[in-house]
This record gives C-alpha cells, sequence and structure tokens, in this order.
C-alpha cells in the first residue's frame, strides 16, 4: 500500500468516469455525465462505506426501473474474470456497490440475482450481497451452494465459504448459523481439500468463526477432518483452531500435537523498562526451562491485561512462540511490548499484568506499570 493511501480512494472519481464508460457502451442510453457529476460532486467528503453507498444510490437513479434490464446492463459492462486465485490491486472495488443493488433490489427476482452475483464474484467478492439471499431464501441457497463447491472458478468456491461465515467482518450476522452451523459444516466438508489456499483461508476463517459460538462442534468437526488429513486439510486444521487456541482450549492444543500440560517453568521474566511510558516500547525478555523427561512441543502465548479507562483490566493473547524443548534445555525469547498510540486500541496508564500461557495454560507472569 503506498504511503497516504486512504482506503476510501478505491472509490475516486477516475474510477467512477472508467464505470460510467463502461455502463455507457454497454446502454448507449446510459447518462454517463449525469451519473458521473451526481457521485463526483459528493465522494470527498465521505467515508468507505457511504462512498460505495452514494454509487450504490446513483445506479438505481441512472439505470433502467425494470430491474431484469438493469441487471443485464451491469453485467454486459462486467470487465473480464480474474485470471488468479486471489484478489489483487483495487481495481475490483467497483464491484462492491454493483452487488449492493443486487442485493436492495433483486430479492423477488432469485435467479436472475444469483446468476449477477455468481458472475460479479468472478471478478471481486459478493460475499456481502449473497447473505441477504441466503437469509431469505436459506434452503434454495444452500441447494445452490451444494453445486457450487464443485465449481471450477475458485471465487465461486470461496463465495460459498465467506458468504456463510456467520461472524463475516464489516457485515451483519447470520444468525440461524450462529445457533445451528451444521448446515454450513456441510459445505465446509466439501472444500476442505481445496486445491487452492485462497478457498482453504477461507474455510479456516469460517470454522473459526463457528469456534466463538459453537466451540464443541468445530473441534469434533477437525478431529474428524485430522484423521486422514492432506496437507492442505491440516493447513485448516491449524488455522482455524486460531480462537480456540488463544483461548486455551486443551482438545485444540491436543489437535495439533501438543501435550495438555507443559512441564516447564519460568526461570527468568522481565519487562524493560519499567515503568513504562506510555507512546514508548518496552521488551519482554522470558527464560523457560524443560523440566520433562521427554521432548515437549511449546506453544508459547502471552497474555496482556490492559487496563481500560475504568480502571479494570482486559486480556489480549498474543503469539510469541513455538518451540520443541529436548529435557532440561533452556530458550530465551524476547518480544517488544508497544504502547505507542493505535486506531485499534487506546492506552490508559496503571498497573497491567503479563501472563505467559503454554500450551494453553497460565505457568505464570509479572506485574508492571504504564505511566
Amino acid at each position: 500500500m503506498k504511503e497516504g493511501f486512504s482506503f476510501r480512494s478505491v472509490f475516486n472519481p477516475a474510477v467512477v468516469r472508467a464505470f460510467a464508460a463502461d455502463l455507457k457502451r454497454a446502454w448507449p442510453e446510459f447518462n454517463s455525465r449525469g451519473f458521473s457529476r451526481l457521485i463526483n460532486s459528493r465522494i470527498e467528503d465521505l467515508n468507505f462505506g457511504a462512498r460505495s453507498d452514494l454509487i450504490t444510490e446513483a445506479l438505481e437513479r441512472y439505470l433502467p426501473d425494470e430491474y431484469p434490464r438493469a441487471v443485464r446492463i451491469l453485467l454486459d459492462a462486467l470487465g473480464p474474470e480474474l485470471d488468479v486465485p486471489d484478489l489483487t490491486g483495487y481495481d475490483g472495488f467497483i464491484i462492491m456497490p454493483q452487488t449492493a443493488y443486487i442485493a436492495r433490489n433483486g430479492l423477488e427476482h432469485y435467479d436472475l440475482s444469483m446468476h449477477a452475483l455468481y458472475e460479479m464474484t468472478k471478478r471481486f467478492s459478493s460475499e456481502g450481497a449473497v447473505r441477504t439471499f441466503l437469509r431469505r431464501y436459506p434452503e434454495r441457497t444452500l441447494a445452490l451452494f451444494n453445486t457450487w463447491v464443485e465449481n471450477p472458478n475458485p471465487h465461486v468456491r470461496r463465495l460459498v465459504s465467506e458468504g456463510t461465515r456467520p461472524r463475516l467482518p464489516l457485515a451483519s450476522r447470520l444468525n440461524a448459523f450462529v445457533d445451528d452451523p451444521v448446515p454450513v459444516i456441510g459445505l465446509l466438508e466439501k472444500l476442505k481439500a481445496d486445491p487452492e489456499l485462497y478457498v482453504r483461508r477461507s474455510v479456516a476463517n469460517n470454522l473459526n468463526d463457528i469456534a466463538k459460538d459453537n466451540p464443541d462442534i468445530v473441534l469434533a468437526t477437525l478431529e474428524r477432518w485430522s484423521v486422514d488429513a492432506g496437507d492442505g486439510t491440516q493447513w485448516i486444521i491449524r488455522h482455524g483452531l486460531r480462537t480456540l487456541l488463544k483461548q486455551g482450549h486443551p482438545r485444540a492444543f491436543k489437535l495439533l500435537g501438543y501435550g495438555e500440560s507443559a512441564a516447564v517453568r519460568i526461570s527468568h521474566i522481565a519487562i524493560c523498562p519499567t515503568p513504562v511510558s506510555l507512546g514508548d516500547d518496552a521488551v519482554l525478555t522470558l527464560a523457560l526451562v524443560s523440566e520433562g523427561s521427554e521432548s515437549q512441543q511449546l506453544m508459547i502465548d502471552y497474555i496482556v491485561h490492559y487496563v481500560k479507562a475504568n480502571g479494570a483490566r482486559k486480556p489480549k493473547v498474543f503469539k510469541l512462540a513455538k518451540k520443541t524443548l529436548a529435557p532440561g534445555e533452556e530458550v530465551t525469547l524476547s518480544k517488544r511490548l508497544s504502547f505507542r498510540p493505535m486506531t485499534t486500541r487506546t492506552y490508559y496508564p496503571g498497573r497491567h499484568r503479563l501472563d505467559i500461557q503454554i500450551n494453553g495454560s497460565i505457568i505464570g507472569g509479572m506485574e508492571f506499570d504504564v505511566v
């Protein structure tokens, strides 16, 4: 990403004019000047979501009132399909307000709308818009998804997984699948050995979503998959367990070959400098000694209990290292801790705590001050 790049700028006047020209070629009667003027006269002060909404509203104003005719224009204006199994660059984002147009206007035209999202997802992604149809027509859409899992296009296969994520970021939850994820698990089952990492990553993210509400279902599923898992499925298992590993769930560690308890002690732990000044960094130094009689696989995490504005503390788990220690072996690790301002976290002064978690169990820690 270029220095100074603002994500909202993926929707900019030049992109709008190019899109208008594509629509004009698909439908010569299209008022490309009015369309561009409406958007570009208002776009400057809007954030990413508002810019996308504005383009969708302009489509509703300037496309024909007859929905089937409008959709045909959008489809005729589409560019070439993506050639690689991943999203690259930012040009494809102009598809996003088009999928929103489908979701907002096409619920009574199921077949045509799903065909449009099918074609659009090959150029970007329809993961947000398709959820509208999944809510309205759950059985019909799940049946269609059961055919799409075998589609030769990886973007279509990924749409099945990404579109059914119960907690898809920047989208409303699919509460039906929060309550009962079994229909989703059935789809993921057919994608667990997908040849494309692009698709398998979505499967792992979907499982990680499900695990936040239904950990036992995810664990039972991955325990079953692990019996004859190839490399691709093993990758899904490792990445689909992220939340459960952070929570210290014993079955998750066992699935990855880690013992439920580690015979390890902390021989040294320090944070320097202390106290830590707001806006500065500190360094955690940790020394561990194996007290086991056999080699041990260790997943080492650290948990910072950050002080909140009200003085209470809230924990956040971070990955530190994966190590295999022989009997009596000692290892020293270090990690930079940042207390610099971030858009995603505000730091407050007070007594913090840092715990060391190994294979899901807390083995020790220390308290430190931030001033």
